[in-house]
């Protein structure tokens, strides 16, 4: 986008704002800065006014021209431009100006006629070509006084600003939009145009003019109609035109163009009486398609596509006497899917209605008459005729606290909202929660980030402190996923410590549960109708199916059976929880060279190693679970932390026998008990450790888990890890037993010394000898 300052200048002032601050504004607020150029007229130049302009006497491409430039008598110069004979003010280099190249001008004869200055190009004069041959001025430019010096007409003299925008800021293709922009950063107003049209029709429209629409548009078009002999542009369009480099050869095309920069709105013509035949009103259809985009239509000729494109052979030119004006606006989010869906084929206004255009299409149609207006009078119709319907306002809710996250720093409410307002924002606040009512012309905010971002430019991130990057994201895992996850990890370190997964009926038999002592369903919440009468009941416990899978492997000749099973049981109100059971039954491990082919049975030891593979370290205590499948002597309840979870225990001989089961082993837990609840990590220290052995005589009635309890309530921070290695009985040491501790011993500061070590366990054990009546052995 190119923008000139002067052009800025006329919706907002700049005065006190020089050059370097609007590169820096500019860049601060995220319309970086491309290219600046500032454009001067050189001294020496000046208004020149064509009194006379005749053939060269002795060249017929030549022009002698008499030019008033302020001074006593005219002066007299010989000018090459056929378009010179059209000119009444242009733009003179007098004697003694040097030009831009170090083009110093000097009294020169020409075919024999002497010429003193030269009638200048925009060209010769440093400036983009604003048309073929001279650069003809009019008072639009300012005042035209001969001998004035160009240099002090500010639109000659200006600063052309290139703006490198995003995708997202379509708002910003505007001389309009980018004042918005610099209204909010400067924080001062924008101004309107001082414009009152030389003269309107007070015709009403509907005497000239009929709008038939068809269907649902989500959009908008207004129309409104025109005459004048010949439309004529201005050297001031001219130049600033070819200063943001989109001139055009027609007069009215360059008028479109430069209001189209000017407000940002889209606006085609359309030759009037093309449209009709004489006498006749002009019936337009305005026919939606349903799916984003509609036709302007007169009878079966298509005008154009609202903002995708218009039909050429109807196009109106600057000798049209009858001009159709149609402004049309489109949401983007709307338009260019249905575009790239039908493959509609488009005109370079596409590009602007595409990136998002202005809606305010009556904006848009003053300022095309004012263009109208200042080469020449051009009568508009006073009423105009619109279709489709106008934007849904759209809003985002913002909390204040979640945009100083968002932005990394606290910005004062005051701040926020002021920053808001200038640009354009509807506040409603309630508490602490604000509504913001977004400007019809801002495509891209859609969410409380977009917001974010807009006060953040206008604040400047320059002033925004420096902080390390944090990344906050919400746990985002339900308690399915979870317990998913739990389980399929526990099938894994499962099967990987030698288990098979068993998937039994949810079904048991009713007679059986009661025999070993587990619940049963009440008679109000029984099964109705059961598959068969052996599974005539929802089970409340996963052994029993597990020990009848162990039987049924054991008839087939298997001697090592590990299962373990995930599923539900019931209580006996039908409330359902889910269970893990593991069972191992017959040889600890197959057959193999290690073991000379008689592998050992399964014990208590090993079955629980096996579990605690699986599930960790098991804290065992005296077992509380009844039911018929506990053994009196070879069973545990286990504990994780101060959480019972489960219970182990070998089979009872007596119900082996009635599954055909030799030695067997089996646990059940709760699967919610199981499920880890959130540890912080803790530090690694890089120095190394020792291994320290004590023995202690304890009572021998008294179990290791006292001990272990005992040691986890000791505040020791050089105790990382305890555990026993041997415990010892006999005849001399009567009621007592020999218990051996083993204790890692780590400090995170430094390497231990002897002293630091003897004192470590000095301590450790006067806390037993107080806690567990433990003696040095």
């Amino acid at each position: 986008m190119i923008v000139t300052r002067t052009w800025l200048e006329e919706l907002i002032d700049l005065q006190g704002i020089d050059d370097d601050t609007l590169y820096r504004t500019f860049n601060s607020i995220g319309l970086e800065v491309d290219s600046m150029r500032r454009y001067a007229i050189p001294s020496g130049v000046v208004v020149g006014k064509v009194l006379s302009c005749e053939k060269h006497p002795d060249a017929d491409k030549l022009n002698l021209c008499q030019v008033d430039v302020g001074e006593a008598e005219p002066l007299q110069i010989v000018c090459g431009a056929a378009n010179v004979r059209d000119a009444e003010y242009v733009a003179v280099a007098t004697v003694g100006a040097v030009l831009p190249g170090d083009f110093e001008i000097k009294p020169a004869k020409l075919r024999g006629v002497e010429s003193f200055g030269m009638i200048c190009s925009s060209a010769e004069l440093g400036l983009p070509e604003t048309e073929k041959g001279i650069m003809i001025l009019d008072e639009s430019l300012g005042e035209m006084v001969p001998g004035r010096e160009l240099a002090e007409y500010p639109l000659l003299n200006d600063t052309v600003i290139e703006l490198e925008l995003t995708a997202n800021r379509g708002d910003c293709l505007s001389i309009r939009g980018v004042a918005r922009d610099l209204s909010a950063a400067l924080e001062r107003p924008l101004k309107t145009p001082d414009y009152t049209p030389r003269s309107r029709s007070k015709k009403g429209i509907a005497r000239f003019l009929e709008l038939h629409t068809k269907g649902e548009f989500p959009g908008r078009i207004l129309l409104t109609l025109a005459e004048g002999e010949a439309v004529r542009d201005t050297a001031r369009i001219r130049l600033r035109l070819a200063l943001v480099d989109v001139m055009r050869e027609d007069p009215l095309d360059r008028i479109l163009a430069y209001a189209i920069h000017e407000s940002g709105v889209i606006l085609r013509a359309f030759d009037a009486e093309k449209l009709h035949g004489e006498g006749e009103k002009i019936r337009l259809d305005f026919v939606a398609q349903g799916d984003g985009y509609a036709e302007l239509r007169s009878g079966d000729t298509l005008l154009c596509i609202p903002g995708v494109r218009q039909e050429d052979p109807l196009r109106a030119s600057a000798q049209s006497r009858e001009i159709l004006f149609v402004a049309s606006y489109l949401d983007p989010d709307i338009l260019v899917p249905c575009v790239a869906e039908r493959g509609l084929k488009t005109d370079p206004l596409y590009y602007r209605s595409s990136r998002g255009s202005d809606p305010d299409l009556e904006w848009g149609l003053e300022r095309l008459q004012a263009a109208c207006d200042d080469g020449g009078e051009c009568r508009f119709n006073e009423s105009t005729l619109s279709a489709g319907t106008p934007p849904a306002k759209r809003t985002v809710s913002l909390k204040l606290e979640q945009l100083d996250a968002i932005i990394g720093q606290h910005i004062p409410k005051s701040t926020v909202f002021s920053i808001l307002k200038r640009l354009g924002f509807e506040i409603h606040q309630s508490g602490n929660a604000v509504g913001l009512g977004i400007p019809p012309w801002r495509h891209d905010i859609r969410n409380d980030q977009d917001v974010a971002e807009e006060v953040l430019r206008i604040v400047g991130i320059n002033r925004i402190e420096a902080c390390p990057l944090t990344l906050v994201e919400a746990d985002r895992m339900t308690p399915t996923a979870r317990a998913y996850r739990i389980a399929r990890d526990l099938r894994e370190r499962a099967v990987a410590a030698g288990f098979f997964e068993a998937v039994t009926y949810a079904f048991a038999d009713r007679e059986i549960q009661r025999r070993f002592d587990f619940p049963v369903l009440d008679e109000s919440v029984e099964l109705v109708n059961p598959i068969v009468e052996e599974l005539n009941t929802l089970r409340s416990t996963l052994t029993l199916n597990l020990l009848d899978a162990a039987r049924r492997n054991m008839s087939y000749g298997k001697r090592s059976i590990p299962l373990f099973e995930i599923g539900s049981v019931f209580d006996c109100n039908r409330t359902e929880r889910r269970m893990v059971t593991f069972l191992h039954s017959g040889e600890a491990e197959p057959p193999s060279i290690l073991n000379q082919g008689k592998p050992p049975r399964i014990d208590f030891p090993r079955f629980v190693r096996a579990l605690s593979e699986v599930l960790g370290p098991l804290e065992l205590r005296p077992c509380t679970e009844k039911n018929g499948l506990v053994h009196p002597y070879l069973s545990a309840d286990c504990h994780l932390g101060e959480k019972r979870v489960g219970w182990l225990s070998k089979v009872h001989p007596e119900a082996a026998a009635a599954f055909d089961l030799e030695d067997t082993f089996v646990a059940e837990f709760d699967f919610e008990a199981l499920i880890p609840p959130h540890k912080n990590a803790s530090a690694i220290s890089n120095y190394q450790g020792t291994w320290k052995d004590l023995s202690l005589l304890v009572d021998k009635e008294i179990p290791y888990g006292v001990f272990d309890r005992a040691l986890g309530e000791l505040e020791e921070p050089l105790l990382r890890r305890h555990f026993p290695i041997d415990v010892y009985e006999s005849e001399e040491l009567g009621d007592r037993k020999s218990l051996t501790i083993r204790f890692f011993l780590q400090s995170e500061e430094g390497t231990l010394s002897d002293e630091a070590i003897e004192g470590a366990m000095e301590r450790i054990l006067r806390h037993l000898e107080k806690r567990c009546g433990a003696k040095l052995r």
